[in-house]
């Protein structure tokens, strides 16, 4: 091909390399602060300084495109660093163990945290994760997932002496845990409130959730043989 002519396409594609990191810096920010239904494609359009809408069609063809770009764009590291952080277990010492499952759940997000120099990963991820009509873990499923499983089986297997519903229900309280926390933080710490939980340094936050989630996982259980009054029986 004629290098005059592999100019101007090399050119053309880092164009189009450098509006579609715009657009999802943009669309990641703005969903973060605002929610994944209260915001438009004109919005996104217009802070990545983009004339018309249609380049978000262009590029990602629809609204769950988009924020399935945002999402594996930022969970390929998430990933990686989740499984090396798991690749510590040896199976020596449950609290060892479990601490670094809890270490594998939240370091690799607090890496994102906006005013530590992250992004908005974090709050964006805690905005899908608490709307009903997003399934975020649908969004990444088979692409950037793998640590995540590999999270769930590995507490399942050091905590083999509970039930697997039981360790499928407090892993699914620590997630909500991470995401709600983590999400509540970043905004506070936006509006510049260091109060409840944006109160600790970053460091002591982040450490003070990892020993939470590793009391969470390994809390004794007991089986009620009825429920409380009040409560339906499952």
């Amino acid at each position: 091909m004629d290098a005059a002519v592999r100019r101007p396409r090399a050119s053309r594609e880092a164009r189009n390399a450098e509006v579609r990191t715009r657009l999802l810096d943009a669309a990641e920010r703005l969903f973060a602060r605002h929610g994944i239904e209260a915001v438009s494609f004109n919005q996104i359009a217009r802070a990545a300084d983009q004339r018309n809408s249609t380049v978000i069609q262009y590029h990602f063809g629809n609204k769950t495109a988009l924020l399935e770009a945002i999402a594996q764009r930022r969970m390929r590291e998430v990933n990686a660093h989740r499984l090396r952080l798991l690749a510590g277990v040896n199976g020596r010492d449950r609290h060892a163990d479990l601490e670094r499952v809890a270490q594998a759940m939240v370091l690799p997000f607090a890496e994102h945290l906006t005013h530590e120099g992250g992004s908005f990963f974090v709050r964006f991820a805690a905005q899908m994760y608490a709307d009903p009509n997003v399934d975020f873990f649908r969004l990444i499923a088979g692409a950037h997932d793998e640590g995540m499983r590999e999270a769930g089986r590995v507490a399942a297997e050091i905590l083999s002496d509970l039930p697997p519903d039981v360790v499928r229900h407090r892993l699914a309280i620590v997630t909500t845990l991470i995401f709600s926390t983590m999400g509540d933080r970043e905004k506070l710490r936006e509006a510049g409130r260091h109060v409840g939980v944006a109160r600790l340094h970053t460091g002591n936050f982040v450490a003070d959730l990892v020993s939470m989630i590793v009391g969470a996982l390994d809390a004794p259980y007991r089986r009620r043989a009825d429920p409380p009054a009040g409560v339906a029986a499952p």
